[in-house]
Order: structure tokens, then C-alpha cells, then sequence
């Protein structure tokens, strides 16, 4: 009798074991994932409030330069004008002074106007109504617009001013004759102070480089300051290149001068040929991040390990078998979900769709509903993995997975993928004009993602796709509807890509079947 209260009190004593050691085990798990979770999370957000706020300096600095560089092109404007009439070249030297320039020739970090001949001698100057004797015929803005006579602004590279020896940047025009000869050019400069204090102003705000880039890719200025930085070429870099080929945006890429990689945020100044850019260092971006991850790390697996610890001396007995238990549920777990779902997308496999396919056609059969299919396929996939790579392929056909959970109703339809770049959406009591709303919502959504592809004639990823029904007055084969619905996507290839199409009734007449 007490053998049998023993054994009792035993088994009782390991199911509390058992127990407790799960519920233990539980709350470590929520806790490290909670934690896990609020540090992706905390990670996220130190890269998106960095990217933001990258972007709103890159922008407010733009503004301001094109601002500036725009008004002290109006008063060159109106230099430039005012030489074509005959009364002010012929006026008198204050006369004419008052009637050329106006206060933006004097604004501070803005140098003189000069107005040089056909010859390159200074004939007008801003500064005094006697300008010294100077000639810049050897200056390259003056041999620019000597061979050219695009009447258009043109901005130099960064190079020393011979009235003041501080760097400047030149902003000219060309000044025509009546019959279009050239008659000389007129010249402001501005300061490359300027841009410096502009971008010293805002430092504090961010943590990265600010650089600002001339025409060929030159270094016009450079935040932190190096005087060695100015007239540098990086024309030719993999970052640089990326920045010339659009007017905005951002990207990871390596350093234009130095090591590693940056997150580079760029845009153009206004309509200038001048480039804005901040690259800030990944660990700069994470670096606080860090810091709380590591001490929310150490509290979060002192805890687990403390928790760990008073567990296992309530259940020693049971460690062994507990552990094997929960080693074989996990490999099932793991093993059912790599038998139906797609590792890379996250979507079901072609299994599961060959299942779902068959469950939906018995269903549809037995209820009379309408059962639609719709197989879609990316255009151009192998270019698009020849090109940038198979992680890159990857990527995209990610893209492709989650616009096609955002286009479906995930309460009835069933969205896989079939093999390589083709996918597959299976609708239920949905007739083939649905199908093709559906498709198209998910092709749009793909096409807003504007994933770069140059070997697509659209630019970007793009997908194209085939709809296919079986009504209740046509029941056709299982089969009968993936190969209707393929039909329906070569027609959608043939007919130049990016669009739906649907299997005529030819097409799915071929595999009717009595009920």
C-alpha cells in the first residue's frame, strides 16, 4: 500500500515537474522573443529615423543652395541684359554700376560680378567703377563659353580666386553680340565658405559626411572639412556612378574616398548640374542601438539562465526525456512545415497546391461554385538573376510573394509558389472576371515596388499572369484548369508582358467533362 502511495506521489511529482518545466520554458522563449523582437524592431527604426533624417538635411540643404545660386543667377541675368543695351554700355561707369548690379552682388560669401570683353580683359567690376587690369581669357569658364554659345548658366570647378586667394565657385554667362558673335562673358563667384558654414550649421543634426558634387564628379565641399577634399574627382566610383544615373534617392553602397560601405541619401540641387549627398557608416547608424541591445541582452539572459537553473532542480529526473520529447515535436513541426510551405517566399509549395487544387475542385464540383485559377510568372526572371545575381533573384521573388498576399483575400484564396518564378493563386467562388481584378491588383503591386531591371523594356520587375475558370455549367479536369490558366499566361508573355490575360473559352472548351 505505501509502494503504490509512492509510486503515486512520484508520478504526480513529475507531471508538476513536467509543468512547471513547461511553463518555465515558455516564459523564456516569450521572454527572448519579445526581446528579440523589440531589438528588430529598435534596429528598424535607428535605420528608417537615420534614412529620414539623411533625407530632410539632404533636402533643406538642396533648397537653400539652389535658392542662393538661383538669385545670384538672376542678378548675372540682368548684368547680362543690361550689356546688350546700348545706353547702359555707353553710360557713364557709376551710372552703369547702379544700373547692373543690384545688393545680391554684395551679399555676404558671394564674390564680385565682372564683366570681362571678348579679349578676357576686365572691362566692369562690381567692386569699383575702375576695375583693375586683369585678363582671364586663360580661365576655364571663359574658354567654355568662347566655344560654345549655349547662352545657358555654367558653373566651374572649385579653384582660387586671384582678386581674393580663397576658393570660390564661378557662376558665368556668355555675353553674344547682336549678330551672335561672342562678346564676353560675365562672372560671379561664390564662396566656398558658404557651403561649408551651411553644412558646420546642420552637423550636429546628423552623423555622416555631407558632400556637395560639381559637374564630373568633383568635390566641391566636404563636411568634416579637408581642404585636400576640394577639386577632387570621384567620377568613375560604383557610389558616384549610382548617384549621377537618377535625381534622388538612397542606397548602401561602398565609400567614394575611404573604406567600407556608407548609406548614401542624394539628390540634385534644384535644376543645377550639382549633386547633394550624406553617407553615414552603418555602425555609426546602429552604434546606440548596440549599446542598449547589449544591456538588454545581459539583463534579459541573466534572467533566462536564472530561470533555467531553478528549473532544473525540479526536474532532473525528467531533463533526459523532456528534452527528447521536445527535440522530436520540433523536428515535426519543422518537417510538416518544410512539406508544405516555400522556404524562400513563405508561401505554400507546389505539394500543398497540388493538395488545395484538388480539395477546391471536389468542392466546387460538389457545391456547383465557381473555382478560378490564376498563375503568374515574373518577366524576364533570368535576365533579372544574370544581371544582379541570384540574392538579388531572391529578393524579388519575395516582392513578388508579398504583393500577392497583399492583392488576395487570405480568408479563402491560396496563394503558392509552383517552381522557379511562377506562382499560383487559387480562387474560390470566384468566376474568371475576378481573377483577372485580382491579378491585376497584384501585378500593380508589383510594379509599385520599382524594383530596378534593366533587361525588362519597363525598367523595372514586372510580372504577368493567367486566369482560367471552372464555372458550374463547364466542369473541367484539375489538370484541365492549371494547363487552361498556363494557356492563358503564354498568351500573356506573347502579347509583350507586364499584363493579365484570360483563357478564352476555345482554350478551356479542350478539356471539358461531363459531371
Amino acid at each position: 500500500m505505501y509502494a503504490l502511495h509512492a509510486k503515486k506521489e512520484r508520478l504526480e511529482g513529475m507531471r508538476s515537474g513536467a509543468w512547471l518545466s513547461c511553463v518555465n520554458l515558455l516564459c523564456v522563449i516569450g521572454v527572448c522573443a519579445v526581446s528579440a523582437f523589440m531589438l528588430w524592431q529598435m534596429r528598424l527604426d535607428a535605420g528608417r529615423q537615420a534614412a529620414i533624417t539623411s533625407r530632410s538635411l539632404v533636402q533643406l540643404l538642396g533648397r537653400d543652395i539652389a535658392r542662393n545660386l538661383e538669385m545670384y543667377d538672376l542678378s548675372l541675368r540682368a548684368v547680362v541684359d543690361g550689356m546688350k543695351l546700348p545706353a547702359v554700355a555707353n553710360a557713364d561707369p557709376e551710372t552703369r554700376q547702379m544700373i547692373l548690379f543690384d545688393r545680391a552682388a554684395t551679399a555676404k560669401n558671394f564674390g564680385y560680378i565682372l564683366v570681362f570683353d571678348s579679349k578676357g580683359n576686365l572691362i566692369i567690376s562690381s567692386k569699383s567703377n575702375q576695375p583693375q587690369s586683369l585678363n582671364y581669357a586663360d580661365r576655364e569658364y571663359f574658354q567654355y563659353h568662347l566655344t560654345h554659345a549655349d547662352p545657358g548658366l555654367h558653373i566651374s570647378q572649385p579653384i582660387l580666386s586671384r582678386l581674393t586667394d580663397r576658393w570660390v565657385l564661378v557662376l558665368s554667362r556668355r555675353i553674344s553680340n547682336p549678330d551672335g558673335s561672342f562678346g564676353g562673358v560675365a562672372i560671379g563667384s561664390i564662396y566656398l565658405d558658404y557651403f561649408r558654414q551651411l553644412f558646420e550649421a546642420v552637423r550636429a543634426d546628423h552623423a555622416g559626411t555631407v558632400t556637395l558634387y560639381g559637374s564630373g564628379g568633383s568635390i566641391i565641399m566636404r563636411e568634416p572639412y579637408d581642404e585636400r577634399a576640394i577639386g577632387q574627382t570621384v567620377a568613375g566610383t560604383e557610389s558616384y556612378d549610382r548617384v549621377q544615373s537618377t535625381g534622388e534617392g538612397s542606397f548602401n553602397g561602398p565609400a567614394m574616398i575611404g573604406e567600407g560601405s556608407r548609406n548614401f541619401v542624394f539628390a540634385q540641387v534644384g535644376n543645377l548640374p550639382l549633386r547633394l549627398s550624406i553617407a553615414v557608416r552603418p555602425e555609426e547608424i546602429y552604434a546606440s542601438w548596440w549599446r542598449k541591445a547589449l544591456v538588454l541582452a545581459a539583463v534579459v539572459g541573466t534572467l533566462c539562465i536564472t530561470t533555467m537553473v531553478l528549473t532544473h532542480l525540479f526536474r532532473r529526473e525528467l531533463v533526459q526525456r523532456k528534452c527528447a520529447q521536445q527535440v522530436t515535436d520540433a523536428l515535426n513541426i519543422e518537417l510538416q512545415k518544410l512539406a508544405t510551405t516555400d522556404a524562400l517566399t513563405g508561401l505554400a509549395n507546389r505539394r500543398r497546391f497540388d493538395e488545395v487544387l484538388d480539395q477546391e475542385w471536389r468542392s466546387a464540383v460538389r457545391s456547383g461554385h465557381s473555382l478560378s485559377l490564376l498563375v503568374m510568372d515574373a518577366d524576364y526572371f533570368k535576365g533579372f538573376n544574370d544581371r544582379y545575381g541570384h540574392q538579388k533573384g531572391d529578393e524579388a521573388l519575395q516582392v513578388i510573394a508579398r504583393s500577392i498576399e497583399a492583392g488576395i483575400d487570405r480568408s479563402s484564396d491560396v496563394a503558392c509558389r509552383i517552381g522557379g518564378e511562377e506562382f499560383a493563386v487559387l480562387l474560390p467562388k470566384t468566376d474568371v472576371a475576378g481573377a483577372k481584378v485580382v491579378g491585376e491588383r497584384i501585378r500593380t503591386l508589383v510594379s509599385a515596388w520599382k524594383t530596378p531591371h534593366t533587361g525588362n523594356p519597363h525598367g523595372i520587375l514586372t510580372v504577368s499572369g493567367g486566369a482560367a475558370e471552372m464555372s458550374p455549367s463547364k466542369i473541367i479536369a484539375a489538370a484541365a484548369l492549371v494547363s487552361a490558366a498556363d494557356s492563358a499566361l503564354y498568351e500573356a508573355k506573347a502579347q509583350g508582358r507586364n499584363q493579365i490575360q484570360v483563357a478564352s473559352r476555345k482554350v478551356t472548351n479542350l478539356h471539358v467533362v461531363s459531371r
